[in-house]
């Protein structure tokens, strides 16, 4: 796993040497853009108007555009020499509860490994941070951004994660029609019975979600590489249900009995599985790529 920054954590007096590693892949499948005409991929190049030719990625410098048309040049030695002490450091603001901060803050997630002799005191943090169960409010510069991050535990490690910084936060009241919502009142009956539904569907988390998305667009580049057929599965299409009740009751009778319940018994809203295994599978219809 390669570092992406070095730097060390800023815990009162305690400098705890520490490496930035990348928590997270992109399993997306990438597509490139081609040229309908000739089928060869499309060329961006960075073209400069006034010299009229191609320039090269070592001929670009960075720029502000402090009025129209003028600008000023700020270099990488300029960014370095900033009066910052978070360029080399994750300075810990203070601590918190680790549900005082709402999820829509969170934005990307790092691995923080210990540095060159910062095992000790990494594993102070660590096990100060598990006992009290806090997390660390810190600012953190890298990437030409000074940027606001919370430090926590994640099983064996501390984990950065860039957040927003609250200004950045949309109000909930540009939500268009969100403001029908206060007027609007919903039975006890109904009530009782989307509870009810939000228990019959209600697991642990798990580790082995999957894109179903990404699942199917890999069959389909991998039949149309081989000139195959592709199996849809014939899925069924939901009815137009008006009546909310109505939909509550249907979906609590789609869920059937829960998989952990005993044998010849039925979950909340229920009957008892007598089928099982024995049911037929959806059938499958075939497309011609």
């Amino acid at each position: 796993m390669r570092s992406m920054w070095k730097g060390s954590i800023s815990f009162g007096l305690v400098n705890i040497p520490v490496s930035l590693y990348k928590a997270t892949d992109d399993h997306k499948t990438s597509f490139r853009s081609l040229h309908e005409e000739c089928k060869h991929p499309i060329q961006y190049r960075k073209w400069c108007p006034v010299c009229n030719r191609e320039v090269e990625q070592k001929e670009i410098i960075r720029g502000y555009e402090y009025a129209k048309g003028n600008y000023i040049i700020i270099t990488d030695d300029d960014i370095k020499e900033l009066p910052l002490p978070t360029l080399r450091t994750i300075e810990i603001l203070h601590f918190t509860d680790q549900d005082s901060i709402d999820p829509i803050y969170y934005e990307k997630t790092y691995y923080l490994g210990p540095g060159d002799y910062g095992g000790k005191p990494y594993k102070l943090l660590y096990e100060a941070m598990k006992q009290t169960g806090k997390i660390a409010v810190a600012k953190v510069a890298f990437r030409t951004s000074e940027h606001l991050a919370v430090i926590r535990i994640h099983k064996d490690c501390l984990v950065l994660n860039i957040i927003h910084y609250p200004a950045e936060i949309r109000a909930v009241e540009s939500v268009p029609g969100i403001e029908a919502i206060a007027g609007t009142e919903v039975t006890e009956n109904e009530l009782q019975m989307a509870t009810r539904l939000i228990g019959e569907i209600s697991e642990s988390f798990r580790n082995d979600y999957k894109s179903n998305y990404e699942e199917a667009l890999r069959k389909l580049i991998e039949s149309k590489i081989q000139n195959k057929e592709v199996e849809e599965p014939q899925t069924e299409r939901a009815s137009n249900i008006v009546d909310l009740m109505e939909a509550l009751q249907q979906s609590l009778k789609a869920q059937g009995p829960k998989t952990n319940a005993r044998p010849g018994t039925a979950a909340v809203g229920g009957e008892p599985d007598l089928a099982g295994a024995n049911s037929p599978e959806p059938k499958r219809r075939r497309r011609k790529i």
